[in-house]
């Protein structure tokens, strides 16, 4: 049976590990799928299967997508992962401990994930895997919000400088304002100009003159920068104790000094400093991350950009929240807050919560607490078994039903399993494992029939039972479950 749209995973061969065959891994789809809607229908919450599988869908393609080799594929993953996959995550450790209609959600959420994992064939080593991407992603978002503010304050500063230097000052301190911007664009330069790829994008037969060239660039900006400050200090010096400033005021020349600080001359050399050191800095940065082209290094690069992207995405939500509240514009800021701030929250504890769900499982897989040929099915069917507990016993029939779909999940995901290890997934196996299922199918749908007339029968003839009866009933029918659907 033919999945839509590209395969995320690759079929294994005759005797390798791999997700089950499509006819009984489509069978344990449907049944999660039914009793997940079947819940959400029951509580009057119809869009808790759609929201759901969207959520829990896009976390395992996130994780499934890291295992590619292009750009953009592993760009789409890690997207995914920090976003679908942090909210997953969230849901998952917090929910349990919030509210019990939440407990039933988050081992929905799980049953869903087992399902989507068995398809896209994700094992321990590709949530480990994960695991790593996702830790990347959270420190580079970090790293580039800290650099960000870092930043803002030194533009903010060097804003405040440059209106006192290019504001109404006496002619000495239009002077050394005029000296500190050239020293800093000097430096800027110094900076950022032996990063830049000069001497690669010059022909073979003019390298020798640009560095020459480029030598006696660097030669004059390192005596700028000593000589500026020294220049400065006798300039002081004469001016305070030498009668320069009085010779400048008797020929005159105090408008000309006052001119050094103009907008028209500071704010031009700024612009050549600060964007030769930024077009340096990032020449750089893109030749240590394409140094060494490997799939590692290509993830982890993607990694840093996905994490650096969010933070961009976050400096422009802020912008425009300031935009809103200094410009009087409330919808704006109100639509800002509301949408961005359970956004950031989930930004900034979902990586945590998924790192916590990431090596729980690593976790269990080295305690072999989940089986290495059917993690998926187990996860499904652990979380059918969740969603059992979180119902209780109020409700035995719907309770029992949702154990009876736990046990007919991992049952035809098993046998499944059999046949990929045993042919792989050429042969065409539909008819044997359409009539397994049928059978197994049968027989949850038999045994959820004499449930439910064991459970009319309790609340009629035996109403005084109580709950606990209710309980007695979904043991019982568990018990008789379990015996033809593994003989």
């Amino acid at each position: 049976m033919a999945i839509a749209g590209p395969r995320l995973d690759s079929p294994s061969a005759i005797g390798d590990e791999g997700r089950p065959r499509a006819a009984s891994l489509w069978v344990a789809t449907l049944v999660v799928v039914a009793v997940v809607g079947g819940i959400g229908i029951r509580t009057g919450e119809p869009s808790l299967l759609p929201t759901l599988a969207l959520v829990a869908g896009g976390a395992v393609a996130g994780v499934a997508l890291l295992e590619r080799d292009s750009f953009a594929r592993l760009f789409v993953g890690h997207l995914l992962l920090v976003t679908a996959g942090s909210a997953l995550a969230v849901l998952v450790v917090v929910g349990p401990f919030l509210d019990r209609a939440l407990f039933v959600v988050a081992a929905c959420a799980l049953s869903l994930v087992g399902v989507a994992a068995a398809w896209a064939d994700v094992g321990s080593d590709d949530v480990a895997r994960a695991v790593k991407s996702a830790a990347a992603t959270y420190v580079s978002m970090l790293v580039s919000a800290i650099v960000v503010a870092v930043l803002l304050a030194v533009a903010l500063a060097g804003r405040v400088a440059l209106q006192w230097v290019t504001g109404p000052a006496a002619p000495l301190m239009s002077v050394l304002g005029f000296l500190a911007v050239v020293w800093a664009t000097a430096a800027a330069i110094l900076v950022g100009y032996r990063r830049l790829p000069l001497r690669q994008l010059t022909p073979r037969s003019r390298r020798e003159r640009l560095e020459a060239r480029l030598e006696l660039v660097h030669r004059g900006l390192r005596w700028t920068l000593f000589g500026l400050p020294v220049l400065g200090i006798v300039l002081t010096a004469l001016w305070t104790w030498g009668g320069l400033g009085g010779v400048v005021r008797e020929l005159g020349l105090g408008a000309l000094f006052r001119g050094l600080s103009s907008p028209f001359v500071v704010w031009p050399l700024v612009a050549v400093g600060f964007g030769t050191a930024l077009a340096g800095t990032l020449a750089g940065a893109a030749r240590r991350l394409t140094r060494q082209i490997s799939v590692e290094s290509t993830r982890s690069a993607v990694a840093m950009t996905v994490g650096v992207a969010i933070t961009v995405v976050g400096v422009v939500w802020a912008v425009l929240l300031f935009f809103g509240l200094v410009r009087g514009v409330p919808r704006l800021a109100w639509g800002l807050t509301t949408s961005g701030a359970p956004v950031a929250a989930l930004l900034l504890a979902g990586p945590l919560a998924l790192f916590v769900v990431g090596g729980a499982a690593v976790l269990a897989d080295g305690l072999e607490l989940l089986p290495t040929r059917a993690t998926g099915p187990a996860v499904a069917a652990t979380g059918l078994l969740f969603v059992a507990i979180g119902l209780g016993g109020g409700e035995p029939v719907l309770t029992f039903a949702t154990v009876a779909g736990a046990l007919l999940v991992w049952d035809v995901s098993t046998f499944g399993l059999g046949l990929t290890a045993e042919l792989g997934h050429l042969p065409d196996t539909r008819r044997l494992e359409l009539f397994h299922a049928a059978v197994a199918v049968g027989v949850a749908l038999g045994a959820v029939l004499l449930a439910a007339g064991l459970e009319a029968l309790r609340s009629g003839a035996f109403a005084g039972i109580g709950t606990a009866g209710g309980a007695v009933v979904i043991a019982f029918g568990a018990v008789l479950l379990l015996v033809p659907l593994r003989g």
